[in-house]
This record gives structure tokens, sequence and C-alpha cells, in this order.
């Protein structure tokens, strides 16, 4: 026995040590592989960052560019003329040294720019180079980006893709540059009259791209909007897809150029970056479990010892012999057999509080087993009395039709527990209840309905117009034979809109105030209980915003209406 104590102290007390070290342990390595994450996805957004400013820094230079030859109405007729009619004389021939004396300044001062065309529509095919001013797409080495520029549709007013311009006659193309193409428009008109093509050296990107790389194992890509590689930095993947796939995965789509900045760190990154510490934790982890077992270990031996002490004690007071000195060197003996009485008194309270427990739970149980026959009965016997009126006529009648009605009610009252209905549903029993109302009065009522059908499956509180309807019935038109009423219920900007009009007496203005007064208190009016029972649920369920809102005019209408948020 003693040896079965031992051994299972000893696991209790060993299980909640290596239970608590796992427990640290695998939190550690968690928030240490939580920081190297967030290190990582910020190393993700700075790359980002760099590049998408690098990037719109670049596109504003094209921005400048375009307004340079699209603002100014002189500038544009003086570039028309001289791409129209070429070098015909002293004036074209100033006008072009001055375009390329701007265009040159523009050019050379931006590192990133490699060359800039400008072309206005004209019939021989002329545009203005910043490599050699005035050129011929016939004859000049590079004029594919106008045959690019034909292809697009004109809707397109700016677009970007990656190219090679070849640097002589030869027909080899091998500087691989971005262009970024951009339509230029006349003040007074809305169709293009030509394009600017603004060369981006593709190098200079790619170093932009490697100078914001963390990681040997991170990826930067620029893509346009087909998905074509612009530029490239770090480790090199195949594709987008791969990128978000394999890794943590970044981008930002510049919506006017339609440009998107990718940056993408391996999942494995994380790993390396946590390995060492997590190492150092299961090393920790390891040392602080053999000293909670070394420790747990002498503590259970000197429990097993004071138990042994206190068995015997047992033992000695069970056989009627004398029972064994306690050790001066320690009270825990004394304190654990004054326990043991103790317990002996405590466990007769406890069987007393469980048997007054266990009765409370049978009489609440009776209780609930009798609340529930109340329902029951009051339903067999409004059937009853439904089958007697039949049997009494002969058939259906206004009163077994009534008391239909009244047990339908009376179940989505009572039985029904669901907090929610459908707005379908709702409809369906308010109907009754009208009904219920037409038969009991026995007056002409007019119910129109208009409920969007798009909204009846959404959900609502239970019992949101019966207090409407119960007040316009009872009180708008108590002193009238026939009378109008008109339900609506529509839907607009993620709300519920219902609305219920009377052609009832109305209230005073007096009156109405006094209402809109009494819906506002804390407490419960004495009067008007319905409509303040109904607009502090919607309050309490909703929002302020679905709040009662009375209007009247006496003597001829009066409308309550409110909204709620759209619940499917």
């Amino acid at each position: 026995m003693k040896r079965r104590f031992f051994l299972k102290n000893f696991a209790m007390m060993t299980i909640p040590t290596l239970l608590a070290v796992l427990l640290i342990g695998l939190l550690s390595m968690f928030l240490v592989y939580d920081n190297a994450k967030k290190s990582v996805n910020s190393a993700n957004e700075r790359a980002l960052y760099t590049l998408r400013e690098s990037m719109e820094l670049m596109l504003s230079e094209a921005d400048a560019q375009s307004l340079n030859y699209s603002v100014s109405p002189h500038v544009m007729l003086k570039l028309e003329d001289l791409l129209k009619n070429g070098y015909i004389g002293k004036e074209q021939m100033d006008a072009a040294y001055m375009f390329k004396s701007f265009v040159d300044s523009s050019v050379n001062c931006k590192p990133f720019v490699h060359s800039l065309y400008i072309y206005l529509d004209n019939e021989n095919g002329y545009f203005f180079a910043s490599t050699v001013g005035l050129a011929n797409s016939h004859n000049h080495y590079d004029a594919q980006w106008l045959d690019r520029t034909g292809q697009m549709p004109i809707s397109r007013r700016q677009w970007v893709e990656p190219r090679k311009i070849r640097q002589n006659d030869s027909g080899r193309y091998n500087t691989p540059v971005v262009s970024v193409y951009k339509r230029l428009y006349a003040s007074d008109k809305n169709v293009p009259i030509g394009v600017l093509v603004l060369n981006i050296r593709e190098d200079y990107l790619n170093s932009l791209s490697r100078e914001s790389v963390a990681y040997e194992q991170q990826t930067i890509l620029l893509l346009n909007e087909q998905g074509e590689v612009l530029c490239q930095g770090g480790a090199a993947l195949d594709t987008e897809q791969s990128l978000e796939k394999d890794a943590f995965f970044l981008s930002d789509t510049n919506s006017a150029s339609g440009i998107t900045c990718v940056s993408a760190i391996p999942y494995s990154v994380v790993w390396e970056q946590a390995r060492p510490v997590a190492i150092l934790v299961g090393q920790m982890m390891v040392a602080a479990f053999a000293l909670g077992t070394i420790a747990a270990y002498f503590a259970t031996r000197r429990n097993a010892r004071a138990v042994g002490a206190i068995v015997n004690l047992v033992d000695s007071a069970e056989h009627g012999d004398p029972l064994p000195d306690v050790k001066q060197d320690s009270d825990i003996y004394g304190y654990i057999t004054q326990g043991i009485v103790r317990g002996f008194l405590e466990r007769n309270a406890l069987d007393k509080q469980l048997a007054e427990k266990r009765y409370r739970l049978e009489t609440m149980y009776f209780s609930f087993l009798q609340s529930q026959l109340t329902p029951h009965f009051l339903f067999n016997t409004l059937k009853n009395i439904f089958w007697k009126t039949v049997k009494l006529t002969g058939g259906a009648n206004d009163a077994s039709h009534m008391i239909d009605l009244l047990t339908s009610v009376l179940y989505y009252t009572l039985v029904n527990g669901e907090r929610y209905v459908k707005i379908e549903e709702e409809r369906t029993h308010t109907s009754k209840y009208i009904e219920i109302q037409r038969l009991r009065f026995d007056k002409a009522l007019s119910v129109e309905w208009n409920v969007e059908k798009e909204f009846t499956e959404c959900k609502c509180i239970k019992f949101l117009l019966q207090p409407i309807l119960e007040n316009s019935i009872s009180h708008g038109l108590c002193n009238k034979e026939d009378g109008m009423i008109r339900i609506s219920i529509t839907g607009r900007g993620g709300r519920i809109f219902f609305s219920v009009w009377d052609s009832g007496t109305g209230f005073t203005a007096g009156r109405l105030t006094e209402i809109r007064t009494w819906l506002k208190k804390e407490e419960m009016p004495d009067e008007s209980k319905g409509l303040y029972n109904l607009n502090k649920r919607l309050q309490l369920t909703y929002d302020e915003e679905a709040s009662l809102s009375i209007e009247s005019v006496p003597g001829v209408e009066t409308v309550v209406s409110f909204s709620i948020p759209i619940r499917e």
C-alpha cells in the first residue's frame, strides 16, 4: 500500500510539472515562431513600400512628361506641326532643337530613364525621340512600341509592358526596358491624338529590387496587368502562383497603372530564424523537467513517510490499540488527525445538504413537468371547443374559425421558443391576428400588404407588427365602420423598413408628443405598454436606429415605422 501510494503521488506531482514545462516551452516556441513570422512579414512590407514608392516616382515622371505636352496648346501645336511636316524650314529646325533640349534635360537628369518617345498622329510616321530628336517609324531601329500602341484599345489610357530595344539597325534587341505608355489628348478632344512612351531601365529596377531584399530566399517581383514580370530581385521562382502557395506572400496593386508589387519569403526562413532559440528552449525544458522530477521525488518520499505514520495511527484506533505518540519535530500528523475527525463531521453535514439539494431538484423538475401540461391542456381544450362549435352548427363557422386562428396564434406565442423567426412567418401569424380582430369587432377592415419578396427569408424577432396593429384597430379605427391599414416591408441600404399606416382618428400634436416622451422613459408607462415594450425590444435587440417613429395627422392618418438590420 505504501509503495502504491508513493508511486501514485510521485506521478501526481511529476505529471503537472511535465505539463507545465511543456505548456511554457510550447508557448515560448510559439512566441519565437510568431516573432520570426512578424519579422518576415515586416520585411515583406518594407520591401513593398520601397518598391512601390520608387515605382510611383518613376510613373510620376511619365505623368509629368504627359502633362508637358497635353496641357499647353502652344507646345502641342508646335509639336504637331513638327511631326506633320518634318524639317522643311528654319522654324521646324528651331522647334526640333528646342524640343530635344527640353526632352534631353528631363531624361538625362533621371538615372532610371533610358529614352522618351512622343508620337502624334501623322501620315509620315514621324515621332520625336530623346535619343535622336525627330525620327521616322519606317527607318528607325526601334518602332516596335508604335505597333504595340495600334494594337491596344483606344479606351486604354495607360499601360506598362516589358520589352527590349535595339541599339542600332543590326536587328538584335539587347537592351531590356520597362515601357510606360500614356496616351496624349488635346485639350478640346476626348479621342487620343498620340502617345508618349517612357522607357525605364530594367537593370535600374532590378537593382532597386535587390536593395529591398532582406533575406537570400526572398523574391521581389514587379508585374503588369497581364502578369508579365517587369523586374525581379532576390531568389528566382517560376510563377506568382508558386510564391503565393509556398511562401509568405504580400502584394500591392496600383489601380492607376495596374502595376503589382509582389514580395514573397519562403516559410523555411521563419524556421531558420527560430531554430537556435527553439533548440535553447528545448534544452531548458529538459533541464526544468529533470529538476522538477528530482524535487517531486524528495517531496513524495517525505509525504509517504508522513502518510505511513497516519495509517499506523488509524490502524491503531480501529483495533483499539494505544495511539502512537506524535513526533515533536512535526505538527503535520496532529493536523491531519484533526482533519480526519473534521472530515467525518463535514461528511455528515454534506450528506444533509445533498439530500436537501436532491429534494429541491426533484421539486423543480416536478414544477417543470407541470408547466409543460398547461399549453398542452390549453390547446386540447381549444380543439374540443372548436369541434363542439362545428358540431352545433353542422359545419365551419365564424366561432370555429376564430378558435382555429386563436390556437395557431397561441401556439406561435407559447410553444415556439425561437427568438428569431423569418419575416414570412411573422407575416403569416400577423395575418391570423388581423383576421381574429376582424371577426371580433365585426367590421369591414381592409388590409393591404406590400412586402418585397427578397426579404421574406430574413430573420427578425417575433411580434414586431402585432402591438402596432392592436393600437391601430383598438384605438385608431375603433369609431369607424370601415377602415384601411397598409403594411409595408421593404429594404435598402442594408436595413429592412417596416411601416404600418392606418386611416384612423390619429393623434393630436400634444398627444403625439406625450407618446414620444413615454417611449424614451426607462420605466414602463401606464398607457401604450405595447408600443413601449416593442420599442424597448427593438433597441435591446438591434440598435437605437431601430426605435419606433410615429407620425400622425388628426382625423386623417397615423404612420408607425421602424427599421432593423438585415439578417439572413
